[in-house]
Order: C-alpha cells, then sequence, then structure tokens
C-alpha cells in the first residue's frame, strides 16, 4: 500500500499520460500497463481515483475552466492540469470526499514539487473559487 502522498505522485503520473492517448487507450488499459511496465504498485486508491477521474473527465475539466479566471484547460500545462484533476475529485467525486483544506494543500505542495513556477499559487485560487463554489468541507 502507498503513502497518500506516494498514491498522489502516480494519479498525477497517470492523468499525465492519459492526454497523450486521445482516447486511443481505454483508462483499465492504460492502468494495467502502468502496474506491469512501470512499477505502479496495485493500489486501492490510485485505481480508484484515476477510473474517477476518467469517468468524470469532462465534468472535471469544466469545474476547473470555470475557475480558471479566463484559462482555457488546453492552456494549462500538462502536470498542472493533472494535479488539478486529481484535487478537483478529490473534493468534488471521492467517496468520502477529501476536506478541501487537505485537497488544496496536497496539491500546491505537488506543484511545489513538479510544476513549473508560479503555478503553485495559480493551483491555490483555482481550487479555493471550486471549493467555495461548491460548499465543500473543510
Amino acid at each position: 500500500m502507498l503513502s497518500r502522498r506516494n498514491a498522489r505522485e502516480a494519479i498525477i503520473g497517470l492523468v499525465f499520460e492519459l492526454g497523450f492517448h486521445n482516447g486511443e487507450y481505454a483508462p483499465d488499459a492504460i492502468l494495467a500497463t502502468a502496474h506491469l511496465e512501470r512499477e505502479i504498485p496495485e493500489d486501492d486508491y490510485v485505481d480508484s481515483c484515476f477510473i474517477g477521474i476518467c469517468e468524470n473527465l469532462a465534468a472535471i475539466d469544466e469545474e476547473i475552466e470555470k475557475h480558471s479566471s479566463g484559462w482555457r484547460v488546453e492552456r494549462i500545462s500538462g502536470v498542472s492540469l493533472s494535479i488539478l484533476r486529481l484535487a478537483a475529485y478529490e473534493m468534488l467525486y471521492c467517496d468520502p470526499k477529501l476536506p478541501y483544506s487537505i485537497a488544496i494543500n496536497e496539491a500546491v505542495e505537488l506543484a511545489k514539487q513538479y510544476a513549473e513556477d508560479g503555478a503553485a499559487s495559480f493551483i491555490n485560487g483555482l481550487l479555493n473559487s471550486l471549493a467555495k463554489a461548491n460548499n465543500c468541507e473543510a
């Protein structure tokens, strides 16, 4: 079993990879390949979050775009978008939903580590707006 931080890192990598397949492969196939070839261990949280993000991708992207201050999702870097998709999923769809304060903090920390300069503050602002608009629990 992975720590939640390591699980989130794996999920971000999977969501990032999803962007390169343009619907060519089913999420289950991407996940199976990652388990076999990329040393991502089977983990319930990784599997359920990745599949959940894929199943709700259009709605998640709509929420992200709604709160991105004029930025279309196509203009957001792949790493930042992957982090945003995971955090939005954790706040809106995960069962049980992750408190927004934890989801946002984790997203900001991951952005500081993996995304470009300035991404952490962009992600923080966008996710705070999304959380308020959706009455997410602290």
